[in-house]
């Protein structure tokens, strides 16, 4: 039997409180003219924590369109990621209105 998932990607993060935390996820899409939205939030209360700040950069290479994006939260915001249960998540609106949660996961911080 064959399945259709819409549920977004698993990319849990790690963390130390107080440090710079960066990364990058390249998506096959090019996102030009799309919102963007990314949270930390505590999963026990859906309070936001965080917003992780995000650039985008877009190259076509033979044809195929890649968008890096590139997740930042700074020392001030990983020092108060000290809830007990902690989730991200990573969303997309296309130029047309289509929503769809891409990425989403557990985020652990610890002291260093």
């Amino acid at each position: 039997m064959a399945t259709f998932s819409a549920l977004p990607g698993e990319l849990n993060l790690s963390l130390v409180r107080g440090d710079e935390f960066t990364f990058t996820a390249n998506f096959n899409v090019d996102l030009t003219g799309y919102t963007r939205a990314a949270s930390v939030y505590n999963d026990a209360t859906n309070a936001e924590l965080a917003a992780p700040a995000m650039t985008v950069a877009t190259t076509t290479t033979g044809g195929v369109t890649t968008s890096a994006v590139t997740f930042t939260l700074t020392e001030n915001q990983t020092a108060v990621l000290t809830a007990a249960r902690m989730r991200w998540y990573f969303r997309w609106v296309t130029p047309g209105g289509f929503t769809r949660t891409v990425l989403a996961g557990i985020v652990r911080s610890q002291k260093a």
